[in-house]
């Protein structure tokens, strides 16, 4: 009896071997992301999410990349190599799910743009910043998952103020790295490397955007011009007044 459950034990252990051995072969067959840069824009409350992806194909030309949530492909075009089909494939492993591009290329770099638009993306939500200014502050948060079975070599994630906003502060990132702020097609953006990203770990990096009260400043100087006519004409006499030596 207690030889037949050290064998029942001893043969669950090698098809778990098995298995485990398959599934890592299946994920060393596909083909790897090397650099991925999220270039996030508003588009209205929505998001317009612009990848640069440039990877190594496998021997099958095919290249496998992060699903965004909650948001959908709008195009795919070739940098560097020829898309064999335009059409993103969506398969999964195991409890990943991921996009599978096809190139004329096999194992060779290739590198592509795809364009997602999500839904709500920049809707956001008051900025938590106690009584400090300003006021009318709202936090932009971001967050992506490396979804497939592979590493990605190093992922960066730049997030654009929408238009009429301007940049307060960026937070939720790793502080032993900075951050970068650059400016592009009219927009401020505040970005961060992450590196390396492993399989199924997330991303997040959210930016504070405040606007400007441009007409509270006018009306502070209105204000200014009247109370200082009113003070000269209340005091006209002593202006006429010759000064004495």
């Amino acid at each position: 009896m207690k030889a037949m459950k050290k064998f029942s034990y001893l043969l669950c252990l090698c098809l778990f071997a098995v298995l485990a051995a398959a599934q890592t072969a299946h994920a060393g067959d596909a083909g790897n992301v090397i650099s991925m840069e999220d270039r996030i824009t508003p588009d209205g409350e929505n998001g317009i999410i612009t990848q640069t992806i440039n990877a190594k194909t496998n021997a099958s030309g095919e290249v496998i990349f992060p699903i965004w949530k909650d948001a959908s492909i709008e195009s795919v075009k070739a940098i560097s190599g020829t898309l064999a089909t335009e059409d993103i494939k969506e398969e999964s492993d195991g409890d990943q799910n991921y996009y599978v591009a096809a190139f004329d290329e096999k194992e060779k770099e290739v590198s592509f743009q795809v364009v997602l638009k999500g839904e709500g993306l920049y809707t956001g939500e008051a900025a938590d910043l106690g009584d400090t200014y300003p006021g009318n502050a709202k936090e932009l948060s971001f967050k992506s998952k490396n979804t497939t079975p592979l590493s990605i070599g190093s992922y960066q994630m730049k997030i654009a103020v929408p238009k009429g906003k301007e940049l307060l502060n960026i937070v939720d990132y790793s502080d032993k790295k900075p951050f970068t702020i650059t400016s592009e097609d009219g927009y401020t953006f505040g970005g961060f490397d992450f590196g390396k990203i492993s399989p199924g770990k997330e991303s997040k990096l959210a930016i504070n955007v405040f606007s400007r009260k441009s007409g509270s400043s006018v009306f502070l100087w209105i204000a200014i011009a009247i109370l200082s006519a009113g003070f000269m004409y209340r005091n006209l006499d002593l202006l006429k007044k010759p000064v004495k030596e």
